[in-house]
């Protein structure tokens, strides 16, 4: 029998990595003289304690592809329309970047196995894109900078809070996010102060309540938190 560690899940056949995460699996000598051996002497099992995941990936698979093809009839589609009824406007521009971004998040999130706080980072610069990209194509009134980003600088710390509490054996992998989000805060404050932005007081509260955020993961988490650090930056 081998477990999984990251996914906490038995297996009881002859893979070596998890259907799951495709971590390496760690196998229990004592289970051996449970199992029989195939013609290549490889230890396999009488029953199976985890369900077949390889047709929940196919189905999974089947739908990004439908997701995708139906993306670009439906883009191809809106520039029709918008070539056909234009009015000075080309609003399919702006329909094409909100399908891109559903597509990518789609295929990012789900094709490949990746950690939850770097699917966070990513759809999160990804999103700065695209809002930026969408008050441009609106007449770059300003909103993303004033409203719409401060207002996402602020949420994901706050989310990331909750995530530690759900996953509490490992909340102090989570502090990059946190790390991360500041960062981003802590230039658009200098970008401001430079008046190279024009944002607003919104600005000013997400800086507030990520730092806040962190600095109180830093303290509270002590070692395990200086530890991660040391882990991530290789220290």
């Amino acid at each position: 029998m081998a477990k999984c560690i990251r996914c906490k899940l038995t297996v009881d056949d002859d893979s070596m990595m998890c259907p799951l995460c495709n971590g390496v699996l760690v196998r229990e000598e004592s289970e051996y003289a449970e199992a029989e051996k195939n013609e290549k002497g490889i230890y396999i099992s009488r029953s199976s304690t985890y369900p077949d995941v390889a047709p929940a990936l196919r189905r999974t698979q089947m739908i990004i592809k439908i997701a995708i093809f139906a993306a670009v009839i439906a883009e191809v589609i809106s520039v029709l329309v918008n070539y056909y009824t234009y009015k000075g406007v080309w609003w399919s521009l702006i329909v094409g970047l909100v399908l891109a971004y559903g597509c990518f998040t789609l295929v990012y999130s789900f094709s490949t196995n990746r950690s939850l706080q770097r699917i966070i980072n990513t759809q999160s610069l990804l999103a700065v894109i695209v809002m930026i990209g969408l008050d441009y194509l609106t007449g770059h009134t300003g909103w993303a900078v004033k409203f719409a980003i401060p207002i996402m600088i602020m949420t994901i710390p706050i989310g990331v809070v909750v995530l530690m509490v759900i996953n509490v054996e490992n909340w102090q992998s989570y502090i990059m996010t946190e790390i991360v989000v500041t960062a981003f805060a802590a230039v658009l404050m200098m970008l401001h102060f430079l008046k190279l932005i024009n944002s607003s007081i919104l600005l000013l509260i997400a800086f507030l309540t990520s730092a806040a955020i962190l600095a109180g993961t830093i303290m509270f988490g002590s070692k395990l938190v200086s530890d991660e650090i040391k882990r991530r930056f290789r220290v």
